[in-house]
């Protein structure tokens, strides 16, 4: 059985900028489904953003789940 992925990040979860140049720590506050976007809240500078949810993938033009961001590639 073939199951298909929520392309969005669950609420509440905690993501690391990919970017190495980066210090940016963001959590999932909203899903807007209607417009493809993803409602984000930078922990560091206490900023609101949007953000498409192609970028929470894991990969270096994206955000990384923050349980997996000591990992090494």
């Amino acid at each position: 059985m073939l199951r298909i992925q929520n392309p969005f990040p669950p609420v509440g979860s905690k993501w690391r900028d990919a970017d190495r140049r980066a210090k940016r720590t963001v959590q999932v506050v909203r899903l807007d489904v209607e417009s493809k976007r993803v409602r984000i809240h930078c922990i560091e500078t206490d900023i609101l953003s949007w953000a498409k949810p192609e970028r929470f993938n894991g990969t270096s033009r994206g955000y990384i789940p923050l349980q997996d961001a000591g990992r090494k590639r």
